[in-house]
C-alpha cells in the first residue's frame, strides 16, 4: 500500500500496514522465547505459581464447605444461597483478595501455607 491519504484506507487493509522488519520480527521471537524459557517458566517462577494456586483453591473450597470461616456477611449471605450461587459468591470473594490478604487467611484457616517466594 502506498502512502494511505485517507483513514478509510488504512481501516479497509487486508494485510498488515504497519509491522516490524523480518530482521526484528525474528529478534522479538528470540527474545519471546528465551524469556518464556528463562524468566516466565522458570523452575522457581512455576514453584511460587503452583504455591498461589493451592492457596486460592484451598480458600475456595474451604470458603465453599464452611461459609462461616468467611467474613460474617460473606457468610451468612453464602449460606442463604443454592449451592451454584454459593460457589459464584465465594469466587467473587476470594478473587477480590489481595495476596497479602490471601496468604493471611490461607494461615489462619489451614496448618501450612506455601512459602510464595
Amino acid at each position: 500500500m502506498r502512502s494511505p491519504r485517507k483513514a478509510q484506507t488504512i481501516r479497509s487493509a487486508s494485510d498488515a500496514v504497519v509491522a516490524f522488519s523480518p530482521a526484528m520480527a525474528r529478534d522479538l521471537a528470540q527474545l519471546k522465547e528465551f524469556l518464556f524459557a528463562h524468566v516466565y517458566r522458570h523452575p522457581r517462577v512455576m514453584g511460587v505459581m503452583a504455591g498461589a494456586e493451592s492457596v486460592v483453591m484451598d480458600l475456595f473450597e474451604r470458603y465453599l464447605s464452611d461459609p462461616e470461616t468467611m467474613p460474617e456477611a460473606w457468610g451468612r449471605t453464602a449460606q442463604a444461597l443454592d449451592p451454584r450461587r454459593r460457589a459464584r459468591l465465594v469466587a467473587d470473594f476470594v478473587s477480590g483478595q489481595t495476596d497479602r490478604y490471601a496468604i493471611a487467611e490461607h494461615g489462619r484457616l489451614f496448618a501450612a501455607t506455601p512459602e510464595l517466594r
